[in-house]
């Protein structure tokens, strides 16, 4: 009987250890102005994973016109998943990066508070209105104010 040759072993292998990225399931980002809901395009967001066994940045995409960037989830279940936004004109993230399990994600969604602390201060009219949707992510955006780009921060 004839043995299987190294490289259907490595073949193997790999098979096993990118099992998860193979089965990795999308993440959508929906990116609204935080003062009228309207969809943000070219938005560069990022993401990134926390936790053990590493962390590690996976992914990086731009928003469509619709105001959606699509993000290959490589974090494992374990993981927590942590989203930035980077709009191209002169507006800022609302509130602070959406750092979210990757399993809430998929299964309920999650709706970032523009007025929690870490970037600028956003109402929270629009936000208020929005209900998760599994496997989506909204996160806002907005120009800052005079005065919370020349005094505060």
């Amino acid at each position: 009987m004839r043995s299987l040759g190294p490289m259907h072993w490595l073949f193997l292998l790999s098979l096993l250890f990118f099992q998860p990225r193979i089965m990795a399931q999308d993440i959508k980002v929906l990116v609204l102005d935080a003062l009228s809901g309207k969809p943000q395009a070219n938005v560069k967001v990022e993401s990134f994973c926390i936790g053990p066994p590493r962390n590690f940045g996976a992914q990086k995409a731009f928003t469509d016109t619709a105001g959606f960037a699509n993000l290959s989830n490589t974090c494992n279940d374990k993981q927590k998943i942590e989203i930035q936004a980077f709009p191209p004109n002169r507006k800022e993230q609302c509130g602070d990066d959406v750092s979210i399990n990757v399993n809430d994600a998929k299964s309920v969604g999650f709706i970032s508070n523009p007025s929690s602390a870490g970037g600028i201060w956003c109402p929270t009219k629009v936000s208020k209105t929005l209900k998760p949707v599994p496997g989506q992510v909204i996160m806002f955006v907005k120009r800052p104010t005079w005065y919370q780009s020349h005094v505060a921060g």
